[in-house]
């Protein structure tokens, strides 16, 4: 599957690079793709909000105000976030510093200070002194040559490293799931919407914290990523097929 995805990537980057609208209409997509992604660590109900309405103005009732001003933080991030890939910028502690103050709102957000204990994954972070060199050393083993090919691996990496570190007082785990599609588009790849119930995400990631069963979220991660190239691949050419000049 791993080949047929780079097949996939190069083919995809054709499509989008002969129209421009459809250029922009597949980065709305994924924007509303990694807005639901990141709702999955902070809403048990994440699969039935509506993003695209909401993001049109519509108000839902059984929706916390908090998870509104969350989702217009958000957008604020995957601007920044599309600015930073077309500087080529890629993941290290700044990147996720400016995203951590993106989302909480606080211009001099940083690392946490405490050293809590994360329940919703049955985990004890590292120490709050060594979030930063841990950080670094993460980072460093996702980008050296040495660590290989395989996007989805690294991405999965990315995202558990930020959870085991835990870096910032809140949304290390929106962080995290925003730091892995990150990674995937950095490397031509589309987000994911995290198509999974918020109770099994937290198990396959927490036992990926205790070093078990990793192969089931690398898996459920490498069919999300196959599934979302497909499905925007084959929209690409039915857009491109309905809309051919006329002869």
């Amino acid at each position: 599957m791993q080949e047929k995805l780079y097949s996939m990537k190069k083919e995809l980057a054709e499509l989008l690079g002969r129209d421009r609208l459809l250029k922009s209409a597949v980065k709305e997509v994924n924007k509303l793709d990694m807005i639901k992604a990141s709702m999955v660590i902070r809403n048990p109900h994440h699969e039935t909000i509506d993003i695209d309405r909401i993001l049109g103005g519509e108000l839902k009732k059984d929706l916390a105000l908090g998870d509104y001003v969350f989702i217009e933080n958000f957008c604020k991030l995957v601007k920044l976030a599309d600015n930073c890939l077309d500087m080529g910028n890629y993941i290290d502690k700044n990147f996720l510093i400016s995203a951590y103050r993106t989302l909480a709102d606080d211009s001099d957000g940083y690392f946490r200070k405490s050293n809590p204990v994360v329940y919703t994954f049955n985990h004890v972070p590292v120490h709050s002194l060594d979030i930063e060199e841990k950080l670094d050393d993460a980072m460093r083993r996702v980008y050296r040559p040495e660590a290989g090919n395989n996007v989805v691996l690294k991405a999965m990496y990315i995202h558990n490293k930020l959870i085991d570190i835990y870096p910032f007082p809140e949304f290390n785990g929106e962080i995290a799931v925003f730091a892995l599609n990150y990674y995937l588009m950095e490397n031509g790849f589309t987000p994911i919407n995290m198509p999974v119930k918020r109770e099994q995400y937290c198990t396959m990631v927490a036992d990926c914290l205790k070093g078990q069963n990793q192969e089931v979220f690398y898996n459920f991660l490498m069919q999300a990523v196959y599934d979302k190239m497909e499905g925007t691949i084959d929209a690409c050419i039915e857009y491109l097929k309905n809309n051919q000049p006329a002869e």
